[in-house]
């Protein structure tokens, strides 16, 4: 399988996000995947696949769209927007989160995975009292 068709494949996993479909990690990923994102780094296909599924504890659903793509043949960027809705999260409500994936691969899967994006959009502020205390700050340091 070559990159294109790799990435082809992430897309439609990521899609529709659920905790069922994690065994299909090995499809896709290398077992010594080294995963970042603003919250966690892991190491190793098992460790990813378990914070995938505490990731997704008590999340009603989870969407990616991808918006645009630049595929190589060692690397991609991937820009994306996750659509999710948590019940203790902006009451419930859909959350749109944008952001980006930088993959490297070796061996036909990806073997590095960077996803980059605002962890302060993604829950901080969507908590009722922090979120408020994140818009108070927003507003003065807007403020003349």
């Amino acid at each position: 399988m070559d990159n294109s068709e790799l990435v082809e494949k992430l897309k439609e996993f990521y899609d529709e996000l659920k905790t069922e479909n994690l065994d299909d990690l090995d499809e896709l990923y290398h077992d010594e995947i080294s995963f970042t994102d603003p919250i966690q780094h892991v190491v190793g296909l098992e460790d990813f696949r378990k914070y995938l599924k505490h990731t997704m504890e008590n999340v009603d659903y989870c969407h990616f769209a991808f918006d645009d793509e630049c595929v190589g043949k060692e690397q991609a960027f991937l820009a994306w927007q996750m659509r999710y809705a948590h019940p203790k999260l902006a009451s419930g409500m859909e959350i749109i989160l944008p952001g980006v994936s930088y993959l490297t691969f070796e061996n036909g899967k990806i073997r590095e995975q960077r996803d980059y994006y605002d962890l302060g959009a993604m829950l901080y502020e969507h908590v009722p009292l922090v979120g408020y205390v994140i818009d108070k700050i927003k507003q003065r340091l807007t403020d003349e």
